[in-house]
């Protein structure tokens, strides 16, 4: 049986002759988690972030029953589809990416009923460490963990089929799914739109109360105790036995550098100030069929700690006490009609070029696939990237879930604990060398 994942303790600072000089780059809370723990550990860090927080994570969903992986059986079918699509510029595009007949023939391999079953136990193995550092992180800075359902629905029967095999993955590595039918969704949300007939429930996924606030505190209290570069490096180049970043002409050493990808965008705004039209502001991250208007009737109670997502667009809503939270974590940009598949196409050759300008390279020059819903096998990547860099990266719909178990694991990974660096192992890039 799987051991599970060691959160590393970071109680007693690290001897003077041990520690290192960190640069953390990222602006999401698992850069903040990375560097806080750095921090504790007393090495020295400088924090490279941009102007701009990252909304996605204030919403403060940890989907620890989140297991299934992209690459269902079935899958390969429809890559065709999922590449060229309803925007044949975009899937023409990451055909002609120099990596593609690998990203293929990967896809292919990781929709094998043997490679989900080992992917889902991966990500099950990974995720049963969110909570618990959660609880720990939260608990430091005053705040608490409360829960909440979360509840898929689906415009119709065959909507809900192609959802089923997620599901089913999930109630095989041990989630309680519970079918909802159109009654039980009118009893619940009578708000819903009638088009939305059938959906599921995963009972108390935990969220974090008071998530921007806390993710806010963890910021300021890294301002205090680490030097902040409010801007990106210009360049991030790895050596054989150091790692320079070219900061405005300025090149600083580092004994290492922490690369820690945001996730995607979310719009917040409070409860009651105009929701359907604040909805609009965040194009393309809408779902205009999800409600018939955001802010709630007066004579119809709020849902205690819901999470509602559309299971054909991935587009959620979150509703508190305070606060209307809207996302959609794998939506990256075009209109809202945009298909999913054409979404990771034309991103996974924007994205790769990207990197490939920005140098981020493994110690064989290849350039490293730095997303985790661009990997098919959609296991997260954490852990060295070649040439003194590591990498936290890929999570997409996990970004707020993996932030804090990720963090203490890369801040394991700077100290070289070589358990820590064994058991992540398979979440490394390397993987597919």
């Amino acid at each position: 049986m799987r051991a599970q994942l060691t959160i590393p303790d970071f109680a007693s600072p690290a001897a003077e002759s041990d520690r290192r000089s960190v640069a953390v780059v990222g602006g999401d809370v698992g850069a903040a988690v990375v560097a806080s723990a750095l921090l504790r550990r007393g090495h020295r860090v400088v924090w490279y972030r941009g102007d701009q927080s990252n909304p996605h994570a204030a919403g403060g969903t940890i989907r620890d029953f989140f297991i299934d992986p992209v690459a269902l059986p079935g899958y390969v079918l429809g890559l065709p589809g999922l590449m060229l699509g309803n925007a044949v510029r975009g899937g023409l595009q990451a055909v002609a990416s120099p990596e593609f007949l690998a990203w293929v023939l990967r896809a292919v391999a990781s929709s094998r009923p043997r490679a989900v079953e080992a992917t889902a136990a991966d990500r099950a193995w990974l995720l049963a460490a969110a909570a618990p550092a959660y609880r720990a992180l939260t608990a430091a800075a005053g705040y608490r963990l409360d829960h909440a359902d979360v509840v898929t629905v689906y415009r119709d029967a065959r909507a809900y089929a192609s959802g089923w095999a997620a599901h089913d993955v999930r109630r095989r590595h041990g989630c309680a799914v519970e079918d909802l039918g159109f009654d039980d969704l009118a009893q619940m949300f009578p708000h819903l739109s009638p088009r939305y007939a059938r959906g599921c429930r995963v009972a108390r996924a935990t969220v974090v109360v008071n998530s921007e606030s806390f993710v806010e505190a963890l910021k300021a209290d890294l301002e205090r105790r680490a030097q902040v570069k409010r801007h990106w490096p210009d360049a991030v180049r790895p050596g054989a036995g150091e790692v320079e970043i070219a900061d405005l002409g300025e090149v600083r050493r580092f004994d290492w550098v922490v690369r820690c990808e945001d996730g995607g965008p979310a719009a917040i705004w409070p409860r009651g100030r105009g929701g359907r039209d604040m909805l609009d502001c965040c194009l393309p991250y809408r779902e205009r069929a999800l409600v018939r208007e955001l802010a709630l009737e007066p004579d119809v109670p709020p849902p205690a700690r819901m999470v509602l997502v559309d299971g054909a667009s991935g587009a959620w809503l979150e509703y508190d006490a305070d606060r209307i939270v809207a996302a959609g974590a794998h939506r990256l940009g075009g209109a809202p009609e945009d298909e999913l598949g054409y979404l990771i196409a034309a991103a996974y050759a924007r994205i790769w070029r990207d990197l490939a300008a920005r140098g981020w390279r493994d110690e064989g020059g290849r350039v490293a696939n730095a997303r985790g819903w661009l990997a098919p096998d959609s296991r997260p990547m954490l852990g060295d990237c070649g040439g003194r860099i590591l990498m936290s990266a890929g999570y997409g719909p996990l970004n707020w879930t993996l932030a804090a178990a990720a963090g203490a694991a890369l801040a394991a990974l700077v100290e070289e604990n070589a358990a820590e660096t064994e058991k992540l192992s398979p979440f490394s890039p390397r993987r597919f060398d």
